[in-house]
């Protein structure tokens, strides 16, 4: 199977068309405020009707279980019956301003963090970025204490995870016997993706051993037995804490969200040990797993222990142009901001370069100068494209941005949509849907593809990035500095 990517005159020349913004943005203390046109309002507000169909779904055949599947309009409890879609997308209900939302909330006091189905083993990371930082996501927009008491029981669940030698935790947990399982070794982005959501839990309740559990985290990572600077492998030992041997580099699965964290927890407490540590990882991943088609597209790719890199480029490295941008604009790096814009270019056109108009999973990128394959054909309604596209708009105030936000939600309205919310689509090469959606719509369509696209066409003093951190999960935390 080939794409057959389209280079099109308006976006390639578009390209360096916003970077002349930069210097009049970056560093600037508070945020800009545009207003916004008539085509944008009625944008969102389309964006706000596709949050209504989705929770309609939910609400009427899965409410208070995991997750919606929406063509069987039945509910599953795939991350141990926490109530996670509810959980995940209080503070989008919120900032919609939706009437469900009043429903929703009354429903967190009755989740029980203490138990899960017999025998179910609790994923750790999924439930920190999910349960966790939705509550305290929902808490910063709402601030009514019992969103925070809740989110303090779900922590205290959470927290035994951590009682490991090296302090890392274990990926999977079993919350009824106590009990541990799936083997000492843990991800990079599930030991590296809980600094945002215990930090600022500890800031909120005054219990500072979630802060310094955070931190033990985080130090015990750094000081492991790396041998390329600025890179971290993607697999650790929680016994020992000791890196995997013949190590291989990613900023997509394994490894995206540690990556993130190491920026964000400078942006959010001004800690000068995470930025040095953000940009030693940002100046070697440009040097390392960076590279460019023979078409002229640059993308980041996986290096193997080899040393090899393999031109790939999964949806979920998608969100490394937003880190770029929104490092830029903090640190003051307008070179990161070129880099993002090209690799933003990338990722729509992974977008605009098939039959659906969504893009697959992983794309592999051929000899062939105009063609790439993918590797994985699924869209399984992903955020992280436009997740760059928002940040790329806050920081340079470009509408291309906005407009090709505008063509991928048109897309998975066209394509992913269905009658009782929306689902994953099997192959994006094929337009015919018959027999080409997949029984799912995860948490995170409603927690962040949904939200970063309200966001992307309304006005920028709506959880302005000079004032609040989002988080992996696009929960949006309020800077302590």
């Amino acid at each position: 199977m080939r794409l057959s990517v389209r280079f099109g005159v308006v976006l390639l020349g578009g390209l360096l068309g916003s970077l002349y913004l930069f210097n009049a943005y970056v560093g600037r203390g508070a945020a800009r405020t545009r207003g916004v046109s008539a085509r944008n309002q009625a944008r969102q507000h389309a964006v706000r009707a596709a949050m209504q169909h989705a929770w309609g779904g939910y609400r009427r055949f899965a409410f208070g279980r995991d997750e919606l599947q929406p063509l069987t309009q039945t509910g599953n409890d795939r991350w141990g019956n926490w109530s996670i879609t509810l959980l995940d997308s209080l503070d989008t209900l919120r900032l919609m301003r939706l009437a469900e939302y009043d429903e929703a909330k009354r429903h967190v006091q009755h989740v029980d963090f203490g138990r899960s189905p017999d025998g179910f083993k609790v994923n750790v990371f999924e439930m920190i970025i999910r349960a966790l930082g939705g509550l305290l996501g929902a808490y910063e927009l709402d601030g009514d204490p019992m969103l925070l008491r809740k989110a303090d029981e779900c922590a205290q669940t959470l927290v035994r995870a951590f009682g490991t030698p090296t302090g890392l935790n274990y990926a999977l947990m079993d919350v009824n016997d106590r009990g541990w399982t799936g083997g000492s070794r843990v991800s990079l982005a599930e030991a590296g993706t809980m600094q945002l959501e215990f930090k600022q839990l500890a800031r909120l309740t005054g219990k500072r051993e979630y802060w310094r559990m955070a931190e033990r985290v985080s130090e015990q990572l750094e000081g492991g037995n790396r041998t390329d600077p600025g890179l971290y492998p993607m697999f650790v030992s929680v016994e020992t804490g000791q890196y995997a041997p013949l190590p291989v580099y990613s900023v997509g699965a394994h490894a995206d969200s540690f990556y993130e964290y190491l920026l964000k927890q400078h942006l959010l407490d001004g800690t000068a040990k995470y930025r040095a540590r953000y940009e030693a990882a940002t100046d070697a991943i440009r040097t390392r797993l960076v590279g460019r088609t023979r078409g002229g597209l640059r993308f980041v790719g996986r290096l193997t222990a080899d040393g090899v890199l393999v031109p790939e480029m999964e949806h979920l490295a998608c969100f490394y142009p937003g880190l770029l941008a929104l490092g830029a604009q903090a640190l003051g790096r307008p070179r990161d901001l070129r880099l993002a814009e090209e690799l933003a270019l990338t990722c729509v056109l992974a977008y605009n370069s098939t039959a659906t108009g969504l893009a697959p999973e992983v794309a592999y990128f051929t000899d062939d100068a105009r063609v790439f394959e993918p590797v994985d054909p699924r869209y399984l309604l992903r955020p992280e494209t436009v997740e760059s596209l928002f940040v790329l708009y806050r920081v340079t105030g470009d509408p291309k941005y906005q407009d090709w936000g505008w063509q991928i939600f048109e897309a998975i309205e066209r394509h992913a949509r269905v009658a009782h919310g929306y689902a994953a689509v099997r192959n994006v090469l094929s337009a015919e849907m018959a027999a080409n959606r997949e029984d799912a719509m995860e948490s995170f369509f409603l927690a962040e593809t949904l939200k970063y696209l309200y966001l992307l066409f309304g006005p920028d003093d709506v959880l302005p990035l000079d004032k609040y951190v989002f988080t992996t999960e696009a929960h949006a935390f309020r800077k302590h500095t």
